[in-house]
C-alpha cells in the first residue's frame, strides 16, 4: 500500500514537472511564428499580414510607459482552440490573457481575428469597444514590466487595483475617458464592478485618479503605499 501511495505521488510529481515544462516551452503547439521589433507572437493557426500593424499600436502604447524597456523580449502564444487556452491558463481560463509572471512571462491570449484587431470571446465573438486585441497585447506585456520594475515578490503583493488598473491603463491609451468613467463609478454602474463585471474600470480609474489628477508618476504609484478606500472617497466627492 505504501509503495504504490509512493509510485503515485511520484506519477503526480512527474506530471506536474512535465506540465511546468510544457508552459515554460509551448512552441511544439504552435506551427507558425512572426516577431516584430521586440515582440515574438506564436500561433496554432495561420498570422495574418495584419499583425504588425496591431503590435505597432500596442507598442505605441507601450512606449509612453516609463517603465518600458525596448530591449526585453516578451512571447505572445495565440490560441484560436480553446481547449489550448484552457491547458495553458488551467483555473484562469476565462479570461482573455494571461501572463505567467510567475514562470517566464509567456504571454496566452485566445484566438483573435487580426486583420479586425480583435481578440475572440470563448463562443467565437469578437470582444467589442476598447479592448482590441493591441489592448491585449500591451496589458498583458505591462504585466512584464511590472514584475521586472518591482521585483516578482513586491509584485505578487501588489493590490489588484495598481497591478490591472495600471496594465489597463497602459492597453487603453487614450481610449479612457475619465470623466464618463468617474459618472459611472459615482453611480455605481455595474461596469465598474471588477468581479461582477470582468472589467477593470474601477481600477483604471483609481490610477488616472493618482496619475493623472494627482501628478504621481508610474512608479510611485506602484511602490508608494495608497490607501484604495480614501482614493474612492475622494473620487465619490469630485465635482
Amino acid at each position: 500500500m505504501v509503495r504504490i501511495a509512493t509510485l503515485g505521488a511520484i506519477a503526480l510529481a512527474a506530471l506536474f514537472a512535465a506540465y511546468l515544462a510544457l508552459l515554460a516551452f509551448p512552441y511544439p503547439l504552435f506551427g507558425y511564428e512572426t516577431t516584430y521589433q521586440n515582440i515574438s507572437v506564436y500561433s496554432d493557426r495561420p498570422i495574418s499580414a495584419a499583425l504588425p500593424s496591431v503590435l505597432s499600436i500596442a507598442e505605441d502604447r507601450l512606449r509612453k510607459s516609463p517603465l518600458n524597456d525596448p530591449a526585453m523580449h516578451h512571447q505572445v502564444f495565440i490560441c484560436n482552440d480553446n481547449w489550448r487556452f484552457a491547458l495553458f491558463t488551467n483555473i484562469d481560463r476565462n479570461v482573455g490573457g494571461l501572463n505567467h509572471t510567475w514562470l517566464n512571462h509567456n504571454i496566452f491570449l485566445r484566438g483573435a481575428n487580426i486583420d479586425h484587431n480583435r481578440l475572440l470571446g470563448p463562443r467565437g465573438n469578437e470582444v467589442p469597444g476598447e479592448r482590441t486585441l493591441s489592448y491585449y497585447f500591451a496589458h498583458e506585456i505591462t504585466h512584464s514590466l511590472e514584475v521586472t520594475y518591482l521585483g516578482r515578490y513586491a509584485y505578487i503583493m501588489l493590490p489588484q487595483w495598481k497591478k490591472e488598473g495600471y496594465a489597463d491603463y497602459v492597453g487603453k491609451d487614450g481610449d479612457f475617458n475619465f470623466r464618463a468613467q468617474l459618472a459611472d463609478f459615482q453611480h455605481d454602474a455595474p461596469e465598474m464592478d471588477p468581479h461582477g463585471s470582468g472589467l477593470y474600470r474601477r481600477y483604471n480609474l483609481l490610477v488616472s485618479y493618482v496619475m493623472d489628477i494627482k501628478g504621481v508618476s508610474a512608479q510611485a504609484m506602484l511602490k508608494e503605499p495608497f490607501d484604495q478606500a480614501a482614493l474612492e472617497r475622494e473620487l465619490r466627492a469630485m465635482k
